[in-house]
């Protein structure tokens, strides 16, 4: 699954933003910097399916 990218939305009072990454482990990573501030996070594929935390986990394990 590599190379078939992300996209990892970040939430904070009223601004949000969304960061586009190529591989689990990027989203994942900016998934946990982007939730250490406090901000809510959702992970997408580039389809728009949203993907849970434990999908995310195990398809950054594979890469």
């Amino acid at each position: 699954m590599s190379g078939v990218g992300y996209q990892v939305y970040s939430k904070s009072g009223d601004g949000a933003i969304r960061i586009v990454v190529s591989s689990a482990k990027q989203a994942l990573a900016k998934a946990n910097e982007l939730a250490e501030a406090g901000n809510e996070i959702l992970i997408k594929d580039l389809a728009g399916r949203v993907i849970d935390t434990a999908t995310i986990v195990e398809l950054a394990a594979r890469e």
